[in-house]
């Protein structure tokens, strides 16, 4: 989800539309502007427009909508310039923020998450766990002998 959090004005049912189409422990990545970081300052930006987040912001956005934050970095090093001395040096300021990102906030946070799904709670559910599959029942030879032939009991 690139530029869509952070322009959307119903963020709340984005989110939860994003859950729904997830399949179970389905995972998401969300790339949001930093709201420490020179992209978001800056109008000339795609980062520029709609709403940046700190990564508790957007962290704490996604647990309300059953998503389990795990991964995350920042990008976006290098300071938004059309400037061709900057631009040659992108390389160097994203080596240099990706190492010491406390000293050069990132214009980008990517964060993945996990869709939480609730384990079933039906009934009769804790009698069929409960019950060991019995697979390998006919198998009487020790352990690192190959069994040859068909298996008794299948």
């Amino acid at each position: 989800m690139l530029h869509g959090l952070e322009t959307c004005e119903r963020q709340g049912e984005l989110l939860d539309e994003i859950w729904r189409v997830l399949g179970p422990g389905g995972r998401a990545v969300f790339i949001v502007p930093s709201r420490s970081g020179l992209w978001a300052r800056r109008d000339v930006t795609p980062f520029g427009f709609g709403r940046p987040y700190s990564l508790g912001q957007l962290e704490n956005q996604l647990r309300k909508h059953a998503f389990l934050p795990g991964y995350q970095m920042g990008a976006l090093f290098s300071p938004p310039s059309h400037r061709a001395g900057i631009i040659r040096s992108a390389g160097f300021f994203e080596r240099f923020g990706a190492r010491l990102s406390w000293i050069l906030p990132a214009g980008a946070i990517m964060l993945e998450v996990t869709k939480r799904v609730r384990a079933p709670s039906r009934p009769g559910l804790k009698e069929a766990v409960r019950k060991p599959l019995k697979v390998i029942e006919g198998i009487t030879k020790p352990a690192g002998k190959p069994v040859r032939g068909r298996i008794r009991g299948t």
